[in-house]
């Protein structure tokens, strides 16, 4: 079955729905695939009213869980949290019945505060030694591992078409977490120096590689004290001058980002050796706009590219021109249209407006790229859901 007109579901907007009438739904949308939340991370959702769908208007997804029935033994390393609902892990089974639908396992990996919070020894690191609850490392060996075994779980349970992989690296330091504060501006020189991990098995791989990781953490809090005890707070265009400066002037900060690359590029190409020859594997590598800084979370376009069947990036920008803009650098990057996958959100804040959304596909379809998928199904108002027949 082939799959290029998807819809990013929860399985929560589901678990009491008729499977055939939603299937229906879709299919009268004019798409043929479903990317299906198999594991996912806390939040807070506003859900729009359906007609003739009762829920409620707010959800609060349980943290760190598995919508599925994972099997215990295949985890040697982490456990397998499975969702308190019987009801939620039984939605991919359902549809797999109906099998309409392509399905993809869309499958959020370490960026997980349940599983960070109950091994702080696994927690990402900065400079000072502060653990982020939130990211776990995967140059853990224990945290690689256990992602491994939850896509091989994954792959061996259902007749997913694909498994469409988030977050195999490290979560950057700004993202959402409950009630983050800072009385100063943030910019993406702090943001990326507040970003590094320097655990344990982040320092001792840096070593390995003839690279002074403790060295580096110093110049780290040396360079941010300065900069967080100054009077100053860095306009945008400066931090990105001092960022490109840093990565220019220190020769190990540099190579410390490309060791992170390879390990997130490992992981990936390890996973596809435990999928079966006909799943296919797809990265989602950023959650940052512009897809260019990707590498501050570890992740190598041209290399994910290679090593799984293609990467699918969240192009969510406030208009189609930004769209583009983003879309021509990721080709350059990548090199090969038909390994990109387009994610676009044909709501606020980015395509809210119908012309918008028409002219960002077209251009992303004058660019070779031919598979799409819209989020989110259980987010969406109805008018705009029921737009994408357009």
């Amino acid at each position: 079955m082939t799959a290029n007109r998807s819809l990013y579901v929860y399985p929560w907007d589901l678990a009491a729905r008729d499977i055939g009438a939603f299937v229906d739904e879709v299919q009268a949308l004019g798409l043929d695939s479903l990317k299906l939340a198999a594991a996912y991370h806390a939040g807070k959702f506003l859900v729009p009213p359906r007609p003739g769908v009762a829920g409620p208007r707010v959800v609060f997804p349980e943290d760190g869980a598995l919508y599925f029935e994972p099997r215990p033994e295949r985890y040697p390393t982490l456990p397998a949290l499975a969702h308190s609902d019987p009801a939620l892990r039984r939605v991919p089974y359902r549809l797999a019945e109906d099998g309409r639908l392509a399905l993809s396992a869309w499958t959020v990996l370490f960026h997980n505060s349940r599983l960070g919070a109950a091994h702080p020894e696994l927690q990402a690191r900065n400079a000072w030694g502060d653990g982020y609850v939130y990211s776990l490392c995967p140059m853990q060996p224990a945290v690689f591992d256990y992602g491994v075994a939850l896509c091989g779980d994954l792959a061996g349970t259902l007749p997913w078409h694909s498994l469409t992989l988030e977050s195999p690296g490290w979560a950057p330091y700004g993202h959402g977490y409950h009630h983050e504060f800072a009385q100063l501006r943030g910019n993406v020189w702090l943001e990326t120096m507040l970003g590094l991990c320097f655990c344990d098995a982040c320092t001792a791989a840096a070593r390995a590689e003839g690279l002074d990781a403790v060295a580096l953490a110093g110049r780290v809090r040396s360079r941010v004290d300065g900069y967080l005890a100054a009077p100053v707070d860095a306009a945008p265009d400066q931090a990105g001058a001092w960022l490109a400066a840093d990565l220019f002037e220190d020769a190990d900060l540099a190579a410390f980002l490309r060791l992170r690359q390879r390990r997130v590029t490992q992981f990936v190409a390890t996973v596809r050796g435990e999928l079966p020859a006909g799943m296919k594997l797809y990265v989602i590598p950023t959650v940052q706009r512009p897809t260019a800084q990707t590498w501050l979370e570890g992740s190598d376009l041209a290399a994910l590219a290679q090593v799984a069947d293609g990467i699918e990036v969240p192009f969510y920008e406030p208009g189609a021109g930004r769209v583009l803009a983003d879309a021509v650098d990721t080709l350059r990057r990548v090199g090969d249209p038909s390994r990109i996958r387009a994610i676009l959100r044909p709501g606020p804040p980015d395509l809210g407006d119908g012309a918008e959304l028409h002219a960002a596909w077209r251009g992303l379809e004058a660019l070779g790229i031919s598979e799409f998928s819209f989020y989110n199904y259980g987010l969406l108002r109805p008018a705009v859901l029921a737009g994408l027949r357009r």
